[in-house]
């Protein structure tokens, strides 16, 4: 456990309004409250006051980990990438068709992936799940290997009385019947790769060794699974480039396959030609982003679950304070194993000796302290004097020397819509949250 101090002291609230009144978040664990008659007005005119209030506010309760500890959990989820190939050629891929640039040249081997998840089940936390991911390339390129897994974890946790669940992020275009009743027998987030409707989403994501898009191939292997899918939890996960900016037919495309969960990434990084986003495009995508969310909103007050990720997933974080230094579990409680064995702290960065932590026959602590105390959103310069620090946590750390001043305006202001949304819809997201997006 080490502390990690601020470089600079950043605002500790944020005002905001909404058609409901005036509110304050409290930045330290993402506090809000509302400021009903003159309360706003004696808040602004009194700062010292304020001042009080924030300090007792912003304390650490019973069971929270103060902010500014670099807490090195036990490892309780991992990814597998068990594949070096993919059947597409996507032009913004971070991973290389999952080869990552020559640093992985060869699948995963069944001794590799069974050590790996041995190491997990025996370090982490037996009262807390597990998760077991598989990724690539394709993870279907090597789905027997997959199989195996699943089969070998559903055992040892059957034999332990441990909680083991399964992730898999796919482009769909390999499913067969037996990888379906896979995914349906046994609790699997199944998230998709799917860009949009037919001519976005070839355009995209074309076959790798055809002259020919993927569309209709994925559609039609994911319906059987999206009209019965047992046990599994299937989202669709669309990369929006700058050249494909209307979401609100994106979302409707993926609503008419058949997908009930339905989130957006901008593409921050990748070669020109990928249609990586530009400073003027942050703003327009932040429009489309608050046009599909009120439309998405008035169905929420009409007594329907949320079907948009990114909405669904803002206001469930607010309503249970949720506040963090750190983006992700990246080498906290989470790892991604390359197929040679090595435990990196994050699936983008397979291969890259700045993020690898260990192996299947230990982690280095030393280096997880170190990679955590680095990557604290109190130590990165341009987020520390920002009242968004906790919710929005510094951004992915591979894409952070893409941050600029254009794409954190946007998550300030994508938040600050957030809030409002929260504040005016809470009661009916909370009277429904149990069926919006987990």
């Amino acid at each position: 456990m080490g502390t990690v101090l601020p470089a600079a002291a950043g605002p500790d609230c944020k005002r905001f309004r909404s058609p409901r009144g005036e509110h304050v978040l409290v930045v330290p664990f993402s506090q809000i409250y509302d400021l009903p008659g003159d309360s706003a007005e004696t808040w602004d005119a009194d700062p010292e006051r304020a001042a009080r209030s924030l300090a007792e506010l912003s304390r650490a309760r019973p069971g929270e980990v103060p902010l500014g500890e670099v807490h090195v959990p036990a490892p309780q989820s991992l990814s597998l990438n068990v594949s070096q190939a993919c059947n597409l050629a996507c032009g913004y891929c971070y991973a290389g068709r999952g080869s990552f640039g020559g640093r992985q040249t060869t699948p995963m081997s069944l001794a590799t992936a069974l050590e790996a998840v041995d190491a997990l089940l025996r370090d982490g936390d037996a009262a807390a799940p597990f998760t077991v991911g598989f990724l690539g390339g394709e993870p279907f390129v090597n789905r027997a290997l997959i199989h195996k897994v699943v089969a070998y974890g559903s055992q040892r946790a059957a034999e332990r009385g441990l909680d083991v669940r399964y992730s898999v992020t796919t482009n769909g275009t390999l499913l067969e019947e037996g990888d379906l009743e896979l995914m349906r027998s046994h609790r699997f987030a199944v998230t998709v790769s799917i860009d949009g409707d037919s001519a976005i989403h070839d355009r995209q994501r074309p076959a790798a060794h055809a002259a020919r898009g993927s569309w209709s191939e994925l559609v039609a292997r994911i319906r059987p699974l999206l009209a019965s899918p047992g046990r599994a939890q299937v989202a669709a996960r669309a990369t929006i480039t700058r050249d494909g900016l209307d979401l609100r037919r994106i979302f409707a495309a993926l609503r008419a396959v058949g997908f009930r969960d339905i989130g957006f990434a901008p593409l921050r990084r990748a070669a020109d030609s990928a249609g990586a986003f530009t400073a003027a495009d942050w703003p327009r995508y932040l429009g489309e982003l608050e046009a599909l969310a009120r439309e998405q909103l008035a169905r929420l007050r009409a007594g329907e679950p949320l079907s948009f990720a990114n909405l669904a997933i803002a206001l469930k974080q607010l309503e249970r304070g949720a506040a963090s230094p750190y983006p992700c579990g990246a080498g906290g409680g989470y790892f991604s194993v390359a197929s040679d064995g090595t435990w990196y702290a994050c699936h983008r960065a397979i291969g890259d000796p700045a993020f690898a932590l260990g192996t299947s026959r230990g982690l280095s602590a030393e280096a997880r302290q170190s990679f955590l105390a680095q990557r604290h959103v109190e130590r990165q310069t341009d987020c520390v004097r920002c009242w968004a620090r906790y919710l929005c946590s510094g951004g992915c750390h591979q894409e952070a020397p893409a941050r600029s001043a254009a794409s954190c305006d946007f998550i300030r202001g994508w938040l600050e819509f957030c809030l409002a949304a929260y504040a005016e819809y809470g009661a009916d997201f909370h009277a429904r949250h149990s069926r919006s997006v987990a």
